[in-house]
């Protein structure tokens, strides 16, 4: 290495080590102030014995802001709903994954928190944002019958259980002045992320439904990370409806409305790194419904495109007396792990493999990458780390294919003099100028296809990367060093420090491209190509840069380590 690079390199160390305070001295980045911890209200309950694996605590956290009417107005309950008013109350189930606040009015969830689950103010996630009415919520008669109205009596007394083994059952009953019921059960298992939704309707015709109904989730998932607008563009739904796999995200004057009947195996609505999944069971749906609309809003000064879905499965109501029908309800992260557990193609809302045509060639080194990374983890618990490692990881399995490009394009950049002596001899005989070129390969043992064939059977692999790093919920919130504390983000600005990753990457592609160039007639390249890159990658996940970063490096020292010594000198023949 020349001088120059040597500085370059040392002005870099520098410039990361002391980025924040650099900043910070100039003005640009404001220090980070600690905010305050939200002081919660608890209210006292009644202890009531349960069976062991449940425990009830007499203090509990009430979300009253979600499931209470308004003040000065009353529940809003139909004429056909019971006579006799039953106070509201809520039951707050807490899992190993999760906590679920159900109400009374309406008989079922209105808050939805993931335990293991941040956002980064260290709350944690809600999946029921903003949550007015229970939900899902059950629609009758097209539509003009909805359930959430309702007022039910439930089988276990308001307060808070800790389920911690086996499965815990809550019941919703509504029913009506003709004696018809309608039962809602939800049954929860302390280590999943879904739970199992029964709906059962007693004395049907008393009830008055027809036909078919809806099950609806008519809550919008709201964004979870930091870079909103991001999160807001990974918001879209998807079904599968026999073996075909349908993606609801195409709006016509910022809104979409559609409807399709056919066997619905299961319909899903996601943000980037989360989502919800109705599932019947036994009998499958039969059609599904999604609906949504992009708004602008306004976040600190800039404005932003928002996405609201909803989402339905349509489910046939046969004309007895008794019916039942059971979903399993998924909601918590979109893990892809998880999420093949199912065996029901719910995987695919990971969104990793479904490109048309080529899809299944990235899908065949993305799903080994997922199974790969959360392992390395549980021995070098810091996922930089474990990029780096298998970073260099691939580096040696790519190792004698590109060995021989390597010592292929050094060969060419030294050739190059010879080259260029070849084509001022010869530049009115091309016939000549190739004869000779292709003696002198031969001569010197060069193949000038080697230098690119060998990374052919890699592009597959940087292809399953980019969708891997772009998609796992794995890096999400995962520290590496100094100021990088979550490796799913990239730079939201150019004074944000994880665009250092960026400028490290440009510079070492630089180098790259430096030592390889066999022709100075690209040297344009060599400045172009690296930061057109940089420009890509300014928002992708910290952890594709800092993969590609590493990757670059253990190149660049391939590149020093492999180069073909030069040849021997030859003469340019005369003749």
């Amino acid at each position: 290495m020349d001088k120059k690079t040597i500085i370059l390199i040392i002005a870099l160390g520098i410039l990361v080590i002391f980025w924040i305070p650099i900043m910070t001295w100039l003005g640009v980045i404001n220090p980070r102030q600690q905010q305050p911890a939200e002081q919660k209200q608890t209210e006292t309950v009644q202890p009531q014995k349960r069976p062991d694996s449940v425990t009830e605590t007499a203090e509990y956290d009430r979300d009253t802001s979600a499931i209470s009417p308004t003040p000065g107005q009353p529940t809003e309950i139909s004429e056909t709903d019971t006579a006799t008013f039953i106070p509201e109350d809520s039951i707050v189930i807490e899992t190993n994954n999760f906590e679920i606040t159900l109400t009374n009015h309406g008989g079922g969830p209105v808050s939805f928190k993931l335990k293991n689950y941040l956002y980064a103010n260290g709350e944690p996630i809600q999946m029921l944002p903003n949550c007015e009415q229970a939900t899902p919520r059950l629609n009758f008669n097209n539509r003009s019958y909805p359930a959430n109205k309702f007022v039910y009596e439930s089988s276990v007394k308001p307060g808070r259980y800790s389920i911690t083994s086996g499965e815990y059952e809550v019941a919703y009953t509504y029913t009506n002045s003709d004696g018809g019921q309608l039962i809602k059960r939800y049954r929860f298992n302390p280590d999943k992320y879904d739970y199992e939704l029964i709906v059962e309707m007693e004395n049907r015709e008393a009830l008055g439904f027809e036909r078919e109904y809806l099950l609806e989730w008519q809550n919008p998932l709201e964004p979870t990370e930091i870079n909103l607008e991001d999160d807001y563009n990974n918001m879209w739904a998807m079904a599968l409806m026999g073996d075909e796999r349908i993606k609801f995200d195409d709006y016509t004057n910022n809104m979409f409305k559609v409807s399709q009947t056919g066997v619905t195996n299961w319909i899903a609505s996601r943000s980037k790194y989360f989502t919800v999944i109705l599932m019947p069971d036994g009998e499958a749906g039969t059609g599904a419904v999604a609906e949504g609309y992009k708004e602008k809003i306004l976040v600190e000064g800039e404005n932003i495109t928002a996405r609201r879905l909803s989402i339905g499965v349509m489910m046939e109501l046969p004309y007895e007396a008794r019916v039942a029908d059971s979903f399993t309800v998924y909601v918590g992260p979109a893990d892809y792990e998880i999420l093949a557990e199912y065996n029901n193609k719910t995987d695919d809302i990971v969104d990793i493999g479904t490109t048309p045509y080529v899809g299944w060639i990235i899908k065949i080194f993305a799903v080994p990458i997922m199974w790969l990374l959360p392992r390395m983890y549980n021995i070098i618990p810091n996922y930089g780390l474990v990029i780096i490692l298998f970073a260099l990881l691939v580096k040696l399995i790519t190792w004698p294919l590109t060995k021989k490009a390597v010592q292929s394009m050094s060969a060419m950049r030294e050739l190059q003099p010879k080259m260029e002596e070849l084509k001022k001899k010869h530049k009115n005989n091309p016939q000549a100028l190739q004869r000779e070129t292709m003696k002198m390969y031969k001569e010197m043992g060069v193949n000038p296809l080697s230098g690119c064939l060998p990374y052919l059977p890699q592009m597959p692999l940087f292809f399953a990367l980019f969708a891997v790093f772009r998609s796992t919920i794995l890096l999400r919130q995962a520290s590496f060093i100094l100021w990088w504390d979550d490796l799913s983000r990239g730079a939201l600005s150019v004074t944000d420090p994880y665009i250092i990753l960026v400028i490290l990457m440009v510079v070492l592609m630089f180098l790259q491209q430096k030592m390889t160039m066999t022709d100075p007639k690209n040297k344009a390249l060599m400045y172009i190509f690296p930061l057109m890159l940089g420009f890509l990658f300014y928002r992708a996940s910290a952890g594709l840069v800092l993969y590609w970063t590493c990757f670059s490096l253990f190149s660049f020292l391939e590149q020093i380590i492999f180069r073909r010594p030069s040849p021997k000198k030859t003469e340019v023949a005369t003749e």
